[in-house]
């Protein structure tokens, strides 16, 4: 039996059966502050046997909400939410209270600062809104799939991972101080491959090791940021200027 529940008109938790249907149905949270736009994504998967939209809000605290009472497996977020990159916050909660989910932020602008700073708090992926709608299908399809996917900024065409780095691609592998230790040319291919929210498993096949190699050097570069988890060590680096 379903049942749906709104707040005020801004949040709702559609089909509670949805969330209890197969694994095999991904569950999708859309947060934003336009209602058409709401209306477009739930009708883009509703024909999808792979992803179910089991919830939608127009607010932050909505969708913190709506997701407590569903856990989404994927967030698909606008990136402003009626202020400037509220969505990036939103994402950083959302990724903190619910383990696992994956993050798809969509924007109608391009900033190279905004992209890095969506990536430096987790995000998996970044896409315009003037994307079609088989972009955003597969890019929500790749993200489940432990992937990420990023535009590159306006104006330029360089891998996303150089640009979140902002260094000259040619010196890209070079190794670089930390205190008084060094990071080999593979750690510095890890922790920016890190940076974008890459899993073990996907750096591994980007750079062709396998996956406890890639574990070996996450583990070097925490002892090196003098770091416990994995999830600081991008921020640990930002703040050091590493990356």
């Amino acid at each position: 039996m379903s049942s749906d529940v709104a707040l005020g008109n801004r949040i709702t938790v559609l089909d509670r059966s949805a969330a209890e249907a197969p694994r095999r149905a991904a569950r999708v949270l859309v947060v934003d502050d336009s209602p058409i736009v709401r209306y477009g994504l739930r009708q883009l998967f509703a024909a999808d046997p792979l992803l179910s939209v089991v919830g939608e809000a127009a607010s932050p605290r909505d969708a913190l909400v709506v997701a407590d009472r569903v856990p989404p497996d994927l967030l698909i977020v606008d990136l402003d939410l009626g202020r400037d990159a509220a969505g990036i916050d939103l994402a950083r909660l959302m990724l903190e209270r619910h383990r696992g989910v994956r993050v798809l932020l969509l924007t109608a602008r391009r900033d190279r600062a905004v992209t890095m700073r969506a990536m430096r708090a987790g995000v998996h992926g970044y896409l315009r809104k003037t994307a079609d709608t088989a972009e955003i299908q597969r890019a929500a399809h790749a993200l489940l799939r432990g992937e990420s996917v990023f535009d590159a900024p306006a104006g330029t065409s360089a891998p996303v991972t150089e640009l979140f780095r902002g260094a000259d691609p040619r010196t890209a592998d070079a190794p670089r101080s930390l205190g008084s230790a060094t990071l080999t040319e593979r750690e510095n291919q890890v922790l920016r491959l890190l940076a974008v929210g890459m899993s073990n498993r996907e750096i591994g096949r980007r750079l062709v090791i396998s996956e406890a190699t890639v574990k070996f050097h996450v583990r070097n570069l925490r002892d090196k940021l003098e770091v416990r988890r994995r999830t600081e060590i991008v921020y640990t680096a930002t703040r050091q200027g590493i990356v």
